[in-house]
């Protein structure tokens, strides 16, 4: 009878993952994605395979073409191959919802001076939608009309954005994609400035990481209603 062959003690083909394997290779892979080496729809199909990988060389293959040195990555952090999984290292699904729509955003993000720095519209409207270039600072200025910003598929100057809103007796729309931190700085003068977070959106501000894209809103609703909101892609 022939016996199986021993494991060696660094053959990572015979030893099993753990959560944080996992975990540490989600990381690389979401890093990968900001590195722009993968795109949003690799890095979720490859996160699943991590998630349901059983042994490290699935894991180190996951991440062979985008780290140098995989095996160095994942035995740096994890020197041991049957380590107990530690559960405050395992994200919830929200988390990598949230990590996937920053990495999303940040795709968005061009670098790109030229667009438009104002939108107008006086009794009548004006819509800026789709993949329309938005300047760092962008002004817009609604006067006895409606105006519609949608960030979800523009493309970004810079990771933070600056809107001033001014709208008298009309109505304006600012809708951002999940993934962007939102900041509203506005003031209602017998109207209403207010964010708000669409019903159909599952990623929630306390979800994102710290250094998540910022969108600044800042102006004045005299007689009319400013509404931002948070909103999932069409």
């Amino acid at each position: 009878m022939v016996g199986m062959a021993a494991p060696q003690e660094n053959d990572p083909i015979k030893k099993l993952a753990t959560d944080q394997n996992r975990n540490q290779v989600v990381d690389e892979l979401s890093a990968a994605v900001s590195r722009g080496q993968l795109t949003l729809e690799e890095f979720e199909e490859r996160s699943t395979q991590a998630w349901n990988a059983r042994h490290l060389d699935t894991l180190i293959s996951l991440i062979a073409d985008v780290n140098d040195n995989p095996h160095h990555l994942l035995g740096q952090a994890f020197p041991g191959a049957y380590n107990l999984p530690t559960a405050h290292h395992f994200p919830a699904p929200e988390v990598f919802d949230a990590q996937s729509a920053v990495a999303r955003v940040r795709r968005q993000i061009t670098g790109n001076p030229t667009g438009s720095k104002l939108s107008f519209s006086l009794l009548g409207g004006a819509s800026r939608k789709g993949n329309w270039l938005v300047p760092q600072s962008h002004t817009s200025i609604a006067i006895m009309g409606g105006s519609e910003l949608d960030l979800r598929d523009a493309l970004l100057e810079s990771n933070h954005i600056e809107i001033s809103a001014f709208c008298v007796m009309g109505g304006m729309e600012i809708i951002v994609p999940e993934g962007v931190r939102v900041i509203c700085d506005g003031v209602g003068v017998m109207g209403g400035f207010e964010q708000t977070i669409d019903k159909k959106a599952t990623i929630q501000p306390g979800m994102l990481p710290d250094d998540a894209p910022v969108v600044r809103v800042q102006g004045i609703a005299f007689m009319g209603g400013v509404s931002v909101i948070t909103k999932p892609r069409a």
